[in-house]
């Protein structure tokens, strides 16, 4: 029987609640061993799902009492990083949903945080572990792809039906929530980015400021590998999801747009390695991932969320390395609140850091 692992949940929202449900339904000896909410209907709605887990209105206490070995973070996105420094003071592994940290001076004091503690800390970036990023991985590791010099990444998601359930969004930048984009992207990509400069169109579908209706942004490596990042969370665009378009020395990568039945999505391939071909090769990679492919465990965001929870466990297990850093997690996060910042002062070029680039 594998290790038993007393697993705890902080921000019992609809989100914490499924990634702490499929946890304790679909692992061996993960034990939902405490639940954490300030706000009573959320906390007494988890607690009719998970009635053995103890329950907590205060966190700290939960650290305290609960002996945690790992936790789950699903609270809203600004406040992650709270969560994770105190779990790193109390020895608790994190698998934390991203974006990582809400500002700047977050991320220095996570990054203390960690290297001060014993914990492991895994970023929640689940398009990370879709089929079709991890066939993009493979090739450019079997020299099929070269090197990356361009990138389009889009997220194209209207939210407002989420702004009663999760007020935070509604005047969240979309920028800020670029981990989904650019954490698939950085895999490829070795380099940190170095510099962002980002537009916002302000509020044209409703009218309400702050209300951002899309948010574009350019980021430059050292070595002038560039990504365009779209992000748009208050649209009337009726194909929404997640694109990938990426330029290499030997050939291209593209996860394309889905525009319905006629028009599903694809992920394409190309490349000057394969003699004799032309044009573009239609690959059967898609959300799931093989090895998970035909389990009822393996729906939420096209499995990513299954793969998750077991890369993490895993981790845990074996006293491996994070899947997903600290490191990693900040890569995705720090230059989307730059850009904001490049954007507020009307697209000016902005110089990104890292807690690391000051060491």
């Amino acid at each position: 029987m594998n290790k038993e692992i007393r697993f705890g949940l902080v921000g019992c929202g609809g989100r914490g609640c499924s990634m702490f449900k499929l946890a304790a339904e679909s692992f061996e000896g993960i034990v939902p061993a405490a639940i954490c909410d300030n706000n009573p209907s959320n906390l007494e709605n988890a607690c009719k799902q998970f009635p053995q887990a103890q329950r907590y209105a205060r966190f700290d206490e939960m650290l305290e009492k609960a002996g945690l070995d790992a936790l789950f973070i699903g609270t809203p996105a600004t406040c992650h990083a709270e969560f994770s420094i105190k779990a790193f003071d109390a020895q608790t592994h994190v698998l934390s949903e991203i974006p990582t940290v809400a500002n700047i001076a977050e991320a220095q004091a996570l990054w203390d945080a960690h290297k001060r503690s014993k914990a492991l800390y895994m970023a929640g970036a689940n398009p990370n572990y879709w089929a079709f990023i991890e066939t993009a991985v493979d090739l450019k590791k079997k020299g099929l792809l070269g090197e990356p010099y361009y990138i389009e990444a889009e997220y194209i998601h209207d939210v407002r039906s989420y702004f009663e359930l999760t007020p935070w969004r509604a005047t969240f930048e979309p920028i800020r929530y670029c981990t989904h984009s650019l954490g698939p992207m950085l895999r490829l990509i070795e380099e940190d980015f170095e510099w962002t400069s980002c537009f916002d169109t302000g509020s044209h579908v409703t009218g309400v400021p702050g209300r951002h209706d899309t948010m574009v942004a350019l980021f430059r490596t050292r070595s002038n590998v560039v990504l365009r990042l779209l992000t748009s969370f208050v649209n009337n665009y009726p194909s929404g999801g997640h694109h990938y378009r990426i330029f290499t020395t030997k050939g291209a990568f593209e996860r394309t747009p889905n525009y319905g039945k006629d028009c599903p999505e694809r992920t394409l391939f190309y490349t000057t390695d394969l003699h004799g071909s032309h044009g573009w090769t239609h690959l059967p990679a898609e959300y799931i991932r093989p090895e998970h492919a035909g389990s009822a465990t393996t729906a939420g965001h096209g499995g990513a969320d299954y793969a998750l929870l077991e890369a993490f466990f895993k981790a845990i297990r074996e006293n491996g390395p994070s899947p997903v850093s600290l490191r990693e997690g900040l890569r995705m996060t720090l230059p989307g609140i730059y850009a904001a910042e490049s954007a507020r002062r009307g697209g000016e070029l902005t110089k990104i850091a890292y807690p690391w680039s000051r060491e």
